[in-house]
């Protein structure tokens, strides 16, 4: 019976297995993927919330924060690009 099956398996096509460098890559760029969201959507509430404050230094803080955030996931995004065309 053990044979059988061996033998049925033998026909089916072999999933070709990553060496662990490039599992590493593709958990280190689902990863990046997911913070740099995650930064984006961060980046927009505070524009949301710069865009609905009324004290001028609130809505300065919310801008320079979703600065850093978009300028963070900019960065990120470069990242990945670097790791993912190599």
């Amino acid at each position: 019976m053990l044979q059988i099956f061996k033998a049925l398996n033998d026909n089916k096509k072999k999933i070709r297995e990553f060496d662990p460098v490039s599992i590493q890559r593709i958990k280190e760029g689902a990863y990046l993927t997911k913070l740099t969201s995650e930064a984006q959507v961060a980046a927009r509430k505070c524009d949301f919330f710069a865009g609905n404050a009324f004290d001028q230094e609130v809505k300065k803080y919310f801008e320079d924060e979703a600065k850093l955030l978009r300028k963070s996931a900019g960065v990120l995004q470069q990242y990945y690009e670097s790791i993912t065309t190599e």
